[in-house]
């Protein structure tokens, strides 16, 4: 009995250990994911080519220490969800503390405007 104890005990240090994680929920349509590392934008201006909303994703964390405090961070979190829900970019919330705790992924509508095309950081995108 004191094996499973044991167990139990690492496997929820290993838990808080790992940071934040978001959860995800849908809100709008369903797209073919993009690959696992796909190109796209984070854009924390106004959005102004036309797109959809596809889903939301609140980062959680058991300290203000383990959100994310930089677009990196940020990226690496909801990185892959983006991706998977076929995401072309995804809009940040910052709290009053600046760290990221929210955000909100949307596809472009392509054939609705003429530079929907998601951008990386490398070439001034988001």
């Amino acid at each position: 009995m004191l094996g499973v104890r044991t167990m139990l005990l690492v496997l929820a240090t290993s838990v808080v250990a790992c940071g934040g994680t978001g959860e995800y929920r849908k809100t709008g349509s369903t797209y073919a994911p993009r690959g696992p590392a796909c190109d796209y934008r984070v854009i924390r201006n106004r959005v102004i080519e036309p797109y959809e909303e596809l889903g939301v994703i609140d980062i959680d964390a058991f300290s203000m220490k383990q959100l994310p405090d930089n677009e990196e961070r940020f990226r690496e979190l909801v990185g892959p969800r983006v991706c998977a829900v076929g995401g072309h970019a995804v809009i940040p919330t910052l709290n009053i503390y600046g760290h990221w705790v929210h955000g909100t992924i949307i596809r472009f509508h392509p054939s609705e405007c003429s530079d929907c095309k998601p951008k990386s950081p490398k070439d001034g995108g988001g």
